[in-house]
Order: structure tokens, then sequence, then C-alpha cells
């Protein structure tokens, strides 16, 4: 009998990948798992596999095959709607991902740094001015990634927060079909108004641009730029935010690591001290989804056509014949090769920003507040357990 997929969590251990994992890659590297709706896809939990699923033009992420591996009701309910880009066939999602990569090139995005440290010393005169303790998401880790990609976009901070709850809604494997379908219906509505803001009175902005060189010409329809919008706002800020808060609390758990983050002042060195907090938090902690397109073997396993393949990107990470001990959190390490951005054609569009926002938030917040630590007990803090993204509910701080 198939186990269920998502595997349960030990929450006492809250930045440690289910146990069931170690177990899987020693013993069943691809086996089947059964999800909500009785589908029973291969879930892939070793790194060299994982690497091959993501990197195999075969096993597509397009969401209307048969077979393809929903992982909750509200991820079944983008079908029949407006799908974001990164769910669509294959052509579909390569026009699209070559049309944003101009605008998410790593020299266009080291441009925005000096906007992005404005903006991150900005929230942390706010919060530093206000009460102690403080909740570190509310108070600083969430309005700083939706001022970041708000500004970017194109999208007004004015109704942010309220755009924030309806993506919790769609991103969380306890929202029914029906809620997940009216939050996406409420989502659609908003960035497809700002369509149409800019086709009158076109932005400088990504959505202003594409609008103008895509929608104005007929190549993009309005109802698939909202889409487009909508999962670039929805993919820009929640991952980020959801890494401010965890890796900080990752630092603050490991103060001999912090000690040594601290102390870093080459550029380069932070970069790998962030790739290791990314590869050892991961916050993208459930699996990329893959449909075989033909016949194909994985691990020795034979995957027919039709059949959904699950590659499990913490797991992965904590594979010990990639990295040397692996569940120890070690800034000086060489953690490039971890999947938290992806890999292979589905590599995060927006990783070059994303890498400077947690260069900037990690490197300025524990200099400015040398003496930050947690107002609660670790145990006391409240875990996201039923959402896509690992996150916490509050992260109560003081210094």
């Amino acid at each position: 009998m198939s186990p269920s997929y998502p595997f349960p969590k030990d929450w006492s251990l809250p930045l440690e990948p289910p146990a069931e994992y170690e177990r899987l890659r020693k013993q069943a590297p691809v086996c089947p798992v059964k999800l909500w709706d009785g589908n029973t896809p291969w879930l892939v939990s070793r790194y060299s596999d994982v690497l091959a699923v993501l990197g195999d033009p075969r096993l597509v992420a397009d969401s209307t095959l048969p077979g393809f591996p929903h992982l909750s009701p509200a991820a079944a309910a983008r079908q029949g709607r407006p799908l974001a880009f990164f769910l669509r066939p294959d052509a579909e999602y390569r026009a699209q991902r070559a049309m944003l990569v101009q605008e998410f090139m790593p020299r266009r995005m080291e441009a925005l740094r000096p906007r992005i440290q404005a903006t991150v010393d900005a929230a942390l005169d706010a919060m530093l001015a206000g009460p102690r303790p403080v909740d570190l998401m509310s108070a600083f880790a969430l309005p700083v990634a939706l001022q970041v990609i708000g500004d970017l976009l194109g999208v007004p901070q004015e109704g942010a927060e309220a755009l924030h709850v309806l993506s919790r809604t769609v991103g969380s494997r306890a929202t029914s079909r029906e809620e997940a379908t009216a939050a996406l219906m409420a989502l659609d509505d908003v960035f497809l108004r700002l369509v149409e803001d800019n086709l009158r009175e076109p932005g400088d902005t990504l959505i202003g641009r594409v609008v103008t060189e895509q929608v104005a010409t007929g190549k993009l329809s309005p109802p698939d730029a909202a889409s487009l919008f909508h999962a670039l706002y929805y993919a820009g800020h929640g991952p980020s935010a959801y890494m401010f808060g965890l890796g900080t609390l990752a630092l603050l758990i490991h103060p001999e690591q912090l000690a040594k983050f601290r102390q870093m002042e080459d550029p380069a060195a932070i970069t790998a001290a962030v790739q290791e907090l990314l590869r050892f938090v991961n916050v993208s902690h459930l699996a990329r989804q893959r449909v075989a397109t033909v016949d194909l073997t994985v691990g020795g396993q034979l995957i027919r056509a039709g059949e959904g393949v699950l590659a499990q990107p913490d797991s992965a990470n904590r594979d010990g014949t990639v990295f040397e001990a692996p569940d120890r959190l070690d800034l000086q390490r060489e953690a490039h090769r971890n999947f938290a951005f992806g890999h292979g054609i589905h590599l995060c569009t927006g990783r070059a920003l994303a890498l400077i926002e947690f260069e900037v938030v990690f490197k300025t917040l524990f200099q400015r507040i040398p003496t930050l630590r947690l107002a609660v007990p670790l145990e006391e803090v409240r875990f996201k357990k039923d959402e896509n993204l690992l996150g916490v509910h509050e992260l109560p701080l003081t210094w």
C-alpha cells in the first residue's frame, strides 16, 4: 500500500524535513505515494534522481495532462481557469518564460539593490521605533516582500495585504476547491484591472512593459496576462517573506553560525551563506510536480507515459552523498547546488532578485540589531502546517 503524501513532520524539529525521506533515499528512492485524490505518482527523493527529473524534457509541468499530480483541492481548482504560466503546456510556458527573462536579468536585478536596501532600512526604522517584542512577519518580513515585488511589477501597495490573504487561501492544502476558486476569481479580477489600466496608460513597470509589448499587440490575451502577473506576484512575495522569517529563525537557533555570518564582509561569502540557508531551510518544501510524456526510467524504476512524478527538493538538499553532514547548518560550505530555486527549464525566473533580497535582509537585520533574539521559546513558535510553503504565523523577537 502506498504511503500518503505529504508525509507527517516532527514539529518539535520544525526546520527538519520529514524523517521518512532519509529512509527512502537509502531503501526506496523512487516509490509510489498516494495523494488526496487517490492519484499515485512516483516520489523521487535522492539528489541525483531529482536532478535528472527536473532536467528531463520528457517530464513536463503541464497541469492540463492526465496524470499530473495535483497536491491539493486548491491546486486542482486552477483547471478550467487561466493557468499560471509555469503550469501550462510546455510550448506556452517556454514562450512566456522567454518573454520574462529580460525583465529578470541579473544585472537588471542588481540595479534594484539600492532600492531594496532603502525598503529594508525603512521597515527596520519603523520596527525599531515600535514596541517590543515584535512579530517579525507582520512588522518587517511581509511588508518588505510585498513592497519589493509590488514596485517591480507595478502593483499598488494599497490592498497588498488582502492580496496576500487571497494568495494564502490558494496556497493552502486545507482550502476547499470552492474556496480556492473564489480566491482565484478575486485575484484574476485584480490583475485584469491592472492589465486594463496599463492598456490605457502604460506604467514604467514590468506589467506596463509586458502589456505594451504583448497584450496591446495581440500576442497575449488580457486574461492570460492577468494570470501571468498573478503568478509572478504570488511567487515573488510569499516565498521571500517566509524565508525572511525562517532564515532569521535558523540563524538565531544556531548562534555559532550567526556569529560567523555577522563577521562576513565579502559579498561572495554572504551569497554562499544565503545559499546554505536556502539548502537547510527550503520554504518550498513540497515536491516539484511533473508528468511523463513517454516511457522512461528514473533511478532504475520504469515510469510509464501519463504517470506523475514528484521530485522532493528538501530531501535532495539533505542527501549525504552530495552534502557532507547534510543536517548541519554550515554557512561556509558550498551549497549553490541546492534545489531551493528548482532546476532546468523551470529554474525560478526571479532567483536573482530573491538572492539580492535575502542578502540585504539578513545582513542588514543582524548588523542593525546585533542583540536580536527570540522572545518566546522555540516550541511556542506557531508554524503554518497546511500550506504549500513552510513558514510561521508569527515570529516574536526582541533585542
